[in-house]
C-alpha cells in the first residue's frame, strides 16, 4: 500500500491521504470552503464546524490543519497525485486554484454539505449549483486576487475541453457551473462506466475468420501510434463486430464499452472520460438510407470503434474501414463440429453463410432441443433452430414460412423440376462456385443469388420456395410490403435495408409474393409522385443485386417487371398449368389414402384443367364434408369441385356430371 505523502510544516506534520484517488482533494475543498465561510460570515459556524469534521474524517486527523497550512502542502504536491484526476492535472498544467475549483464543483454535483453550503453562500439568489460570480469570489478569497477572471476563467481547458459546463444564458457571472456526474466519476477513479454504455465482454476470438484475426494485430498497432483515429467495421448484424471490437481493446490494453450514438455527439467530455478511465468506445449508428451520420469532434484524440450496417454512409477523419463477412467454409464446417461433434452434420451445415457467432447460436440451440426432445440430434434441430435465429426482428418486416416440404410433396413438370434442383445445388455451393474461374468473374463476385418465379396464382410458386428452404434448412420468410412501404419519404428504403440486414446476418430465404408492386417498371416520372416512385425502385434493385443472400420473387406476368432487373436475375422460371399427368399426380398426392377411385383420378385430371392450389381446396373442402380418416365419397369432391368452378366463374365440365356414385 502506497504510504501517505506528508509535508512537515512549522511545528506539526500535516497528513494528507493523496493516495486516496476516490475523493481527489476532498479535505482541501472543505477547510477551504469553511474559510470563505469564516471570513464572509464570520458569525455564523455551523456549517464550517460541519465541513472541518469531514475533512478531519478525510484526512484521518484529529485535528484540522489551517487552511494556509493545507494549502501549501497541496501546491507542492499537487501534480503528484495518483489517479486520473492527477494525470490530467500534470497534463494540463492545471494550477492550484483551477484544481480546487473542479474539486469544488465536482463535490458540489456529488455531496449534500457542500451543495447546501454553496446555496446559503448564493442566497438569497436561488441555486444549487455554483455561480460563476461565487466561484471567481472564493478563489480571489483564497488564493489571491490574480487567481481567475470571469474571461480567464472561459479560456481554460476547464472549460475549453468540457469538464466544466457554463448553464444559463445570460452574463458570464450570473451562469453556474457544472460537471457531468459520470465524468467527476472518472476523475474519483471509480469504476462504474459511463451512464447508458455498457462493457463489451471479451468473448472467443475463434468465432472471428482467419484471416480478421491475423489482421487485429496490425489494426491495434495503427490505432495505439494513432495513425488512423477511428475504425469503421462494416457487417451484417450477429457478424462478430463486437466481438472484434472487444479483442482489440485487449490488444491496446483498454475496456471496450459500447456507446449510443446519441451519447457521442452530445457529451463532448465523454472522450475526455474515455481517454482518462481506459474505455475503447465502439459506437453503433442507425442511418437512415441515403443519409450519413457526422462524426463529432473528438478530443483528446483516442481510438474508437464504429459499427455500421454493410451501406451506412459515416463523414469523418483518418478512418480505416474494414468489412467483417462471414468465416470461410472449412472455418465454418470446423465450427459446427466443435458444437455439434457429428462431422456428417457439420458438413452440410457449413454451407449456410453465417458468422461465428451466429453458428454458436443456432448449433447451442439445436443441440438444446434434440436434449429437450430426447432425439437424436439431426438436421431437422438445425433448420429450427435457424428459424428461431433473429425471428422477432424479422417478423416486424415479413412473415415466416414454415412449411416443410420435401421432394415427394410437389409435383411439378420435369423441366422445372430440373431448374429447382439446378437452384438448388447452386445454392449449396454459391461460395464455391467462383474458385478457379476467370479474373473478370471474380471482380463481380456475389454469394447472392436471385430467382424469379412466373406463373398463375396456384401453379405451385410459393411451394416451390418452401421445397427450395427446406432443402437448404434455411428459414423462409414472405416479404409484408405493407410492412415495407411507408408515405414517408426514406422510410420504405429504410424498411427494405433493415430486412436485407437481418435476412444476410441469418441467410434466411426471402419471398417477394407480387413483386412486380416493389420491382414493376419504370415510368417516364411526369410527376412528382411518380420520380419518387422510380427512385425507390433503383434503390431497391441496387440493394437486391447486392445482397449476399437468396431472393425469390414471383409474378403472375414477367412483363411487369422492370427489365433492368430481369438482367440482374440468376434464372427465370415459369410455372405452367399443370398438364395431365401432374394433374393426375397432384390428385394422388392430395387425396392420399382417402382417394375414392383410382379412375376418378384419372377422369378429374383428363377433364379438370385447374391449378394445384385449386385442387388443394377441393380435396380440402370435401373432406371437411366427410367423415375424418374414411375414404372421401364421388359425390362430396364433386359438390367440392362445383363450389371451385362456382369461385372461377366457370361451368364444371359435363363430362364429370355424367359420373355416379358406385
Amino acid at each position: 500500500m502506497t504510504k501517505p505523502h506528508t509535508l512537515a510544516l512549522s511545528d506539526r506534520v500535516v497528513r494528507l491521504p493523496l493516495h486516496n484517488q476516490r475523493q481527489p482533494l476532498a479535505a482541501l475543498v472543505r477547510i477551504g470552503l469553511a474559510e470563505f465561510w469564516s471570513r464572509v460570515m464570520p458569525d455564523d459556524t455551523e456549517l464550517p464546524a460541519q465541513l472541518k469534521l469531514q475533512a478531519m474524517q478525510q484526512l484521518k486527523s484529529e485535528a484540522v490543519p489551517n487552511w494556509e497550512e493545507i494549502r501549501e502542502a497541496a501546491a507542492v504536491q499537487l501534480h503528484a497525485l495518483p489517479g486520473p484526476f492527477g494525470q490530467w492535472l500534470c497534463e494540463q498544467h492545471i494550477d492550484l486554484p483551477q484544481a480546487f475549483l473542479l474539486a469544488l464543483v465536482g463535490n458540489a454535483e456529488t455531496d449534500y454539505l457542500i451543495t447546501l453550503v454553496i446555496s446559503e453562500l448564493q442566497a438569497p439568489n436561488p441555486g444549487n449549483r455554483l455561480a460563476v460570480h461565487l466561484a471567481l469570489n472564493i478563489l480571489d478569497e483564497l488564493f489571491g486576487n490574480d487567481s481567475l477572471d470571469a474571461l480567464d476563467l472561459n479560456h481554460t481547458a476547464l472549460v475549453q475541453q468540457h469538464v466544466l459546463l457554463l448553464d444559463g444564458s445570460g452574463p458570464l457571472p450570473l451562469r453556474v457551473l457544472r460537471m457531468e456526474t459520470a465524468l467527476w466519476s472518472v476523475f474519483c477513479g471509480r469504476r462504474a462506466v459511463w451512464p447508458g454504455c455498457h462493457v463489451l465482454n471479451v468473448e472467443d476470438r475463434e468465432l472471428l475468420p482467419v484471416s480478421m484475426r491475423r489482421e487485429l494485430p496490425h489494426l491495434a498497432t495503427l490505432l495505439a501510434k494513432g495513425d488512423v483515429r477511428g475504425l469503421v467495421v462494416r457487417g451484417n448484424s450477429g457478424s462478430g463486430r463486437r466481438v472484434l471490437a472487444a479483442e482489440l481493446s485487449v490488444l491496446l490494453g483498454l475496456t471496450a464499452i459500447e456507446v449510443p450514438a446519441d451519447l457521442w455527439q452530445q457529451q463532448p467530455a465523454f472522450s475526455l472520460a474515455c481517454y482518462l478511465a481506459g474505455w475503447l468506445p465502439v459506437v453503433k449508428v442507425n442511418i437512415a438510407a441515403g443519409e450519413s451520420w457526422q462524426l463529432p469532434v473528438i478530443y483528446p484524440n483516442i481510438p474508437y470503434v464504429m459499427v455500421l450496417g454493410m451501406t451506412d454512409a459515416v463523414a469523418g477523419q483518418d478512418m480505416l474501414e474494414i468489412e467483417l463477412g462471414v468465416p470461410e467454409q472449412t472455418e465454418r464446417q470446423q465450427l459446427w463440429q466443435r458444437y455439434l461433434k457429428q462431422p456428417q452434420l457439420a458438413h452440410k451445415a457449413a454451407s449456410a453463410l453465417l458468422s461465428g457467432s451466429v453458428i454458436q447460436r443456432v448449433a447451442r440451440n439445436a443441440v438444446l432441443r434434440a436434449e429437450q426432445t430426447h432425439t437424436p440430434l439431426d438436421a431437422d434441430h438445425i433448420a429450427q433452430a435457424r428459424r428461431d435465429l433473429g425471428a422477432e426482428r424479422l417478423r416486424l418486416l415479413a412473415e415466416p414460412v414454415r412449411r416443410h416440404v420435401e421432394r415427394d410433396a410437389v409435383v411439378f413438370p420435369p423441366l422445372v423440376e430440373q431448374y429447382l434442383n439446378d437452384f438448388i445445388d447452386r445454392a449449396h455451393n454459391r461460395e464455391l462456385l467462383w474458385n478457379a474461374l476467370g479474373t473478370t468473374l471474380q471482380a463481380s463476385r456475389n454469394t447472392g443469388l436471385r430467382a424469379l418465379f412466373v406463373g398463375d396464382s396456384g401453379t405451385g410458386k410459393t411451394l416451390a420456395a418452401s421445397y427450395i428452404a427446406t432443402a437448404l434448412g434455411a428459414p423462409l420468410y414472405r416479404v409484408d410490403l405493407a410492412s415495407i412501404m411507408n408515405k414517408y419519404v426514406g422510410e420504405s428504403e429504410k424498411n427494405l435495408g433493415l430486412l436485407l440486414d437481418l435476412a444476410a446476418a441469418a441467410d434466411a430465404l426471402l419471398l417477394f409474393d407480387e413483386a412486380d408492386s416493389l420491382f414493376g417498371r419504370r415510368t417516364e416520372a411526369n410527376q412528382s409522385g411518380e420520380r419518387y416512385a422510380n427512385m425507390l425502385t433503383n434503390f431497391l434493385l441496387t440493394r437486391i443485386e447486392n445482397h449476399p443472400g437468396i431472393a425469390i420473387l414471383t409474378t403472375n406476368s414477367r412483363e411487369r417487371i422492370d427489365n433492368a432487373f430481369t438482367r440482374r436475375l440468376d434464372t427465370i422460371i415459369e410455372f405452367p398449368l399443370p398438364g395431365f399427368q401432374e394433374r393426375l399426380n397432384l390428385w394422388h398426392s392430395h387425396l392420399g389414402q382417402r382417394s375414392p377411385d383410382e379412375n376418378l383420378c384419372k377422369t378429374l385430371a383428363s377433364y379438370c384443367d385447374i391449378s394445384g392450389g385449386q385442387i388443394r381446396n377441393v380435396v380440402l373442402t370435401a373432406a371437411g364434408s366427410s367423415l375424418p380418416g374414411q375414404p372421401i365419397s364421388v359425390d362430396q369432391l364433386l359438390f367440392a369441385l362445383q363450389r371451385e368452378y362456382q369461385k372461377l366463374g366457370r361451368n364444371m365440365p359435363v363430362q364429370l356430371k355424367q359420373l355416379k356414385v358406385n
